[in-house]
């Protein structure tokens, strides 16, 4: 009897240690352990997120903490995407709300199409929204930000320090700042012109307009000048990608992450 209780007893502790997270089905897109959502925000973002990881052909998953209590937020969110049966490829993005933290892990082709510079913009996107307390526009947000990512990636050019992302928002501010400029320096020119400008009284002739004297032409000739010049490209060390770690599982993950 001592035995079997004995056994049970270790049981117990080996299944505290191996599984530390919140209870959740396996592959399920949307763990919201640290009750940020309503029922019917948690139903949509699990409907975007479905339809996001079946366009995208990898697992876009959100997973909600109260605190991280012992490890790293990389360790806890690599540990959770391959522990819990999600995809060979995907993301999931790891948010501790009372620790005020949050960590995106990559996967797969989600190292590919998340770079280090994708994650970084991902999480100043949505930095203001978490710190805010509006979980739910954060989260539905990364959404669309992995979506576009990672369509971008599929036709070869992953968004990079070198190929950036920008809004529809962010166009439209720098069309509105480029037309104001233009005005600007449209005036200015035409303000210089102007006060330079003198009219004069008209006249019967062309040349009375002329000045006694004011022309003479004594020679003219055309002069060409031979200039050899050589150009070496120097090339850019442009840095960009995704740097990468291995889990506990032995598998490799990109990943990035900040507080808010």
């Amino acid at each position: 009897m001592k035995k079997v209780l004995s056994f049970i007893f270790v049981l117990i502790i080996i299944s505290s240690i191996t599984v530390p997270f919140a209870a959740a089905e396996k592959g399920q897109l949307v763990v919201d352990g640290a009750s940020t959502m309503t029922e019917e925000q948690n139903k949509a973002l699990t409907e975007k997120l479905t339809q996001v990881s079946e366009d995208s052909k990898m697992d876009v998953v959100v997973v909600t903490i109260p605190t991280l209590e012992s490890g790293t937020m990389m360790e806890y969110a690599d540990d959770y995407y391959d522990y819990n049966g999600y995809a060979d490829d995907g993301c999931l993005l790891l948010v501790a709300t009372e620790d005020r933290q949050w960590w995106i892990s990559t996967k797969g082709y989600g190292i590919t199409a998340l770079t280090d510079w994708g994650i970084d913009y991902i999480g100043s996107e949505i930095k203001s929204d978490l710190g805010s307390k509006d979980w739910y526009d954060a989260f539905d947000k990364y959404a669309d930000l992995v979506d576009n990512f990672v369509k971008e990636a599929r036709n070869g050019k992953p968004y990079d320090v070198n190929h950036t992302y920008a809004s529809t928002g962010d166009n439209l501010f720098a069309i509105a700042i480029a037309l104001v400029v233009a005005v600007i320096i449209s005036l200015v020119i035409v303000l210089m012109i102007k006060s330079k400008y003198k009219p004069v009284r008209l006249k019967a002739e062309a040349n009375d307009y002329l000045v006694q004297g004011s022309l003479n032409l004594k020679e003219s000739y055309d002069r060409f000048l031979y200039t050899h010049v050589t150009r070496t490209r120097r090339e850019k060390d442009s840095g960009g990608g995704s740097s990468t770690h291995t889990s506990s599982s032995g598998s490799s993950h990109g990943g990035g992450g900040g507080s808010f």
